[in-house]
């Protein structure tokens, strides 16, 4: 089974290429540099490079510092406007943050907890009629 590499060709579109094939690898200022016999590829090194690649198998981006693979969230929570990996979540689960402009690429995930709701309490000894 060959070995494949995800990275970005010179417009900036993702492409797979087979590690074999692989000649060289430079580093630049902007990261390492790609280089086959036909041609050379950048590794993504933003998370707006990294999103080209991985928008695909679903991962978006959620807030200025995170993208998040959307299969794996199980739960959202808007008042704190974080994603979870695992449902219930707790103080110690992993979770992502959620900006305000992306809320709507979540917001189907909350669910809203089952309220329990007291009675109106029945009047007492300091209650008048």
């Amino acid at each position: 089974m060959t070995q494949q590499i995800r990275l970005l060709d010179r417009d900036g579109n993702p492409c797979t290429v087979n590690i074999e094939d692989l000649i060289t690898i430079k580093p630049t200022s902007d990261g390492p540099v790609f280089y086959t016999k036909d041609g050379m590829y950048f590794y993504p090194t933003t998370l707006d490079e990294l999103l080209i690649l991985f928008k695909e198998i679903g991962f978006e981006r959620l807030d200025r510092t995170n993208l998040v693979n959307l299969n794996h969230v199980k739960a959202f929570d808007p008042k704190a406007r974080k994603v979870y990996f695992e449902q219930p979540w707790s103080k110690d689960s992993k979770f992502a943050t959620v900006s305000e402009a992306n809320m709507n690429k979540v917001e189907h995930l909350a669910k809203e907890e089952n309220a329990k709701y007291k009675a109106f309490p029945r009047p007492s000894l300091f209650w008048k009629k």
